[in-house]
């Protein structure tokens, strides 16, 4: 049922927002919602919460994001809430990025490497990637100490592993096949 919820809802806030011209002022604020549902956790329970007026989950809703955020997006999360679909707010943003992603020809592609990358080392990763891949790239990267140095790449569709651990791995695993 939650899979559902999230394709309708998430889906048809992705089609209204590309039919009105606002998918991109759309998608910033529901990126600004993600935010502040990740930096603090218990506001999702609270507009989740039966115990609490229908009425006053609303009247925090207004209170927090009325002329913070675009009004359909406001009316979005105020239709969860009504529904009680609010707890799957995050997942419709997922499924809203994901037809956003395939119209705009986006892949999300995650670098991880030993220590941090520079801004111009990612800079010069993705345009590398964007050619490559042929679609545009929205790159995070992160840190795993345990690669020891290299790279890992994870697309949606494909991994590479340059990382010196990965390397590692080959070579035991090579060295189990051989039979001596």
């Amino acid at each position: 049922m939650r899979s559902d919820v999230q394709r309708e809802y998430g889906g048809a806030l992705w089609s209204l927002a590309s039919d009105e011209g606002i998918a991109d002022a759309v998608l910033d604020d529901l990126q600004m919602i993600c935010d502040v549902l990740q930096a603090d956790p218990q506001y999702l329970r609270l507009i989740c919460a039966p115990n609490i007026p229908l009425e006053e989950r609303l009247t925090l809703l207004d209170d927090a994001f009325r002329g913070h955020v675009h009004p359909y997006v406001l009316n979005f999360m105020k239709l969860l809430t009504e529904r009680r679909h609010f707890g799957v707010l995050p997942e419709c943003i997922a499924e809203y990025r994901k037809h956003y992603d395939e119209a705009n020809e986006i892949e999300n592609v995650t670098v991880i490497s030993a220590v941090p990358l520079s801004p111009e080392q990612k800079k010069a990763l993705g345009r590398k990637l964007s050619e490559t891949r042929r679609k545009n790239i929205h790159l995070t990267a992160k840190v795993d100490p345990s690669l020891i140095g290299g790279i890992r790449v994870e697309t949606e569709s494909a991994a590479f592993d340059g990382s010196v651990r990965g390397r590692i791995e080959t070579i035991r695993e090579s060295l189990h096949q051989t039979t001596i």
